[in-house]
């Protein structure tokens, strides 16, 4: 009991360090990486999947009011908790809809109001559940519970883990329920139940209604599971696991259809992309070393720790020269975390490390294999020994929680936004060839213009038009979508010049630069 009750204090302590963490750069954060608005549209807006959505389908030659755009972010009056018309965006878009019901009900407890707030709060919320369940995770493999709260912290803290946090969107409940599938299934190993059975099933579908990158850990998963069970001739066990792992295939086909179309589809987030990247081994070298570079940069306090815990286990090794008792089961939880993370790095449709951050909570249990492995030795038997190890983990922990900060701050935003706010009387064009990917990333700073004409052409009479609407104005803001890869891919200094001809306007200059478009300030 005592130690039950030391092992408790030891989660609250980690859980109040992360959440002080959370808070602190939550309340930097003061912009949004054009998926996360994506999340804020794809949950709240009323069957209007994106923003030529809300214009019939079309944005050339629209003019995007700011309650149109304020309608795609919010949730209206009479559309609270509208999981069909979320269901209906996500089959129009590349997703499954679990995290988006979820953004949903956060965000119909605000009606009306566009805020970070509405995401970062249930990011917390399943950030510290998942510290928590890594906790339990950490403690069912090697039945410590000081080395299972110095695993959650290591997380918590992490660059890696904060940014996920930071990040409004699904990333944090794939997060959730891959420590959630293993911590099942390192149960199953103990002592397997009928109640095991049907929770891996269940967990297991909603990994896939999360994030359909979720598959990979869980196929590695059972596939370890399942020949561990075999070459101990445990049939039955292993049969009834296998149809268990695929009644949660199952029921993501039966809730979720569209995952299939998702699967075929031609888009750059879909099965065909990734079985080009696959086939594509020139970019091997380079997507790995990329991933294993975000992975020590986001990851160095853990492995940092690690290396600690290593040599500490060395020279205990050699003093005492101890035998150790490995725990070689644990391997099947740990193990399935490499081949995906290498498997992901290769198939991802773009090389960002946010396609791995449900391995991050696993990638720190390795500290929690070694620290088992000290505890073994001599010394560590005892308590002091390992409360002031454990004191230098916690401070490395902090340490890296300061040293380098998450992703997903934006604090670069607050200068776009004091800009816009700044010329919000005049009128606002944005230049862009019917994509709607641009003038969603840059919808925060639309926000603070009455409206935004859309158009590929600077010679359109209907540009004329709007623009003699605003004709006292002695300027006007320009938005260029210069994104080559991604959308229009204008020259400024072909398309701005040949506006200036066909307007009253006499001069341009550059006012920021995002990364799908650069702003002017056009003067007469």
């Amino acid at each position: 009991m005592k130690k039950s009750i030391q092992g408790l204090g030891a989660l609250l302590l980690a859980l109040i360090l992360i959440l002080g963490g959370c808070l602190w750069f939550a309340r930097q954060k003061s912009g949004l990486f054009i998926d996360e608005i994506y999340t804020y549209g794809l949950s709240n807006s009323h069957y209007a999947p994106f923003l030529n959505d809300m214009t019939g389908g079309s944005l050339e030659g629209a003019t995007l009011t700011r309650q149109q755009l304020m309608d795609y972010l919010v949730v209206n009056d009479g559309e609270s908790l509208d999981f069909a018309s979320v269901y209906y965006n996500q089959v129009h878009d590349v997703h499954p809809p679990l995290y988006y019901w979820l953004m949903n009900i956060a965000c119909s407890l605000t009606p009306n109001v566009f805020s970070y707030w509405s995401g970062l709060i249930l990011n917390l919320i399943l950030y510290l559940l998942t510290a928590v369940l890594l906790y339990a995770l950490s403690f069912t493999l090697f039945e410590d519970r000081l080395n299972a709260a110095l695993a959650a912290l290591l997380y918590g803290l992490s660059a890696l883990g904060l940014s996920t946090m930071l990040m409004i969107r699904m990333y944090v409940l794939m997060a959730l329920l891959t420590v959630q599938l293993a911590l099942i299934l390192a149960r199953m190993i103990r002592e397997p139940r009928p109640i095991h059975y049907l929770l891996f099933a269940l967990t297991l579908f909603l990994g896939l209604m999360t994030q359909y990158y979720f598959v990979f850990y869980a196929f590695f998963l059972c596939l370890g599971y399942g020949l561990w069970r075999l070459a101990r001739r445990e049939w039955k066990q292993a049969f009834a696991f296998a149809l268990c792992a695929f009644a949660g295939v199952g029921l993501l086909l039966l809730a979720f259809p569209a995952c299939l179309d998702h699967l075929f589809a031609e888009k750059m987030v879909s099965g065909g992309n990734a079985v080009e990247n696959l086939l594509d081994s020139s970019q091997y070298a380079w997507r790995l070393g990329s991933f294993f570079r975000s992975i020590v940069h986001g990851m160095h306090g853990a492995i940092f720790s690690a290396a600690l815990v290593f040599l500490a286990l060395i020279a205990s090794l050699l003093k005492k020269g101890a035998k150790l008792r490995f725990p070689a089961l644990s391997l099947l939880v740990l193990l399935p975390a490499v081949p995906t993370l290498l498997l992901v790095a290769i198939i991802s449709p773009v090389v960002e490390i946010r396609y791995v951050y449900n391995l991050v909570p696993i990638l720190a249990l390795w500290v929690s294999l070694l620290i088992s492995l000290l505890w073994q030795a001599s010394l560590f038997r005892k308590r002091t020994p390992r409360l002031l190890l454990a004191l230098l983990v916690v401070l490395i922990a902090l340490w890296q929680g300061r040293a380098v900060p998450p992703d997903y701050l934006y604090i670069e935003y607050r200068d776009f936004d004091a800009i816009a706010a700044e010329h919000s009387d005049a009128p606002c064009v944005y230049l862009d060839d019917n994509y709607f990917a641009p003038i969603t990333e840059d919808i925060q700073q639309l926000l603070y213009f009455d409206d935004v004409f859309v158009t590929a052409d600077p010679d359109s009479a209907a540009l004329d038009d709007y623009l003699a609407r605003y004709a006292d104005s002695e300027e006007a803001v320009v938005y260029v979508d210069i994104s080559k890869f991604w959308s229009s891919g204008f020259d400024p200094e072909e398309i701005l010049p040949r506006l200036l001809e066909s307007t009253e306007f006499g001069a341009w200059k550059p006012l920021y630069t995002t990364g799908l478009s650069q702003t002017f300030l056009l003067t007469k």
